[in-house]
């Protein structure tokens, strides 16, 4: 599961769910004042939420790229006291200078580490990808399609609100109309 380069990182984070996605991005990759990614400390001030809260959502997106790598499923939940006591081993292993002594959570720091180091080639990539899918002519005739829905909903619903004062005002210029006719 070793990850080495930038094409693997970013391919496996293709993959992943988009709220995965985002966290691994917002901790690893996102471009900051202090450079590419996130303290542990940041990165919960990015989502305002305690930082024993972060490790853990933190700690769920892993297992998921950590699967998409590996090629097995996503991994089922488990009693929350264990995800946090996961959690806190991983966020020491990634902050720790020295490897992990546990193989399994080696591996998982080195693809970590991968991703951080190949952080600016993977916004370009997403860069690309999402320039690439704002120019496509699906995404083109998606748009109009929202917009004509859009515009549909809006005259459904404008015809239900005034209908009644259509259909009064509607009879009384066709009831004049008949009257005057029959002068």
């Amino acid at each position: 599961m070793t990850v080495a380069d930038a094409d693997t990182s970013y391919l496996a984070l293709t993959r992943v769910h988009p709220r995965a996605l985002q966290v691994l991005l917002a901790r690893f990759v996102a471009k900051t004042e202090a450079g590419d990614g996130r303290s542990m400390t940041a990165f919960a001030a990015f989502y305002g939420v305690p930082e024993a809260a972060a490790k853990v959502l933190l700690w769920r997106a892993v297992g998921e790229f950590e699967a998409v790598l590996s090629g097995r499923p996503a991994p089922t939940p488990l009693p929350f006291e264990e995800e946090q006591r996961r959690a806190d081993a991983l966020c020491a292993a990634i902050d720790a200078p020295l490897p992990p002594q546990s193989q399994e959570l080696g591996k998982t720091v080195g693809a970590l580490t991968a991703l951080h180091a190949n952080a600016s080639a993977i916004r370009e990539r997403l860069a690309r990808a999402e320039q690439a899918e704002l120019s496509s002519p699906e995404y083109t005739r998606e748009t109009w399609l929202r917009r004509i829905a859009i515009v549909v909903v809006l005259a459904v619903s404008a015809w239900f609100y005034w209908q009644a004062d259509l259909t009064r005002w509607w009879r009384s210029s066709t009831t004049v109309e008949a009257r005057d006719a029959g002068r």
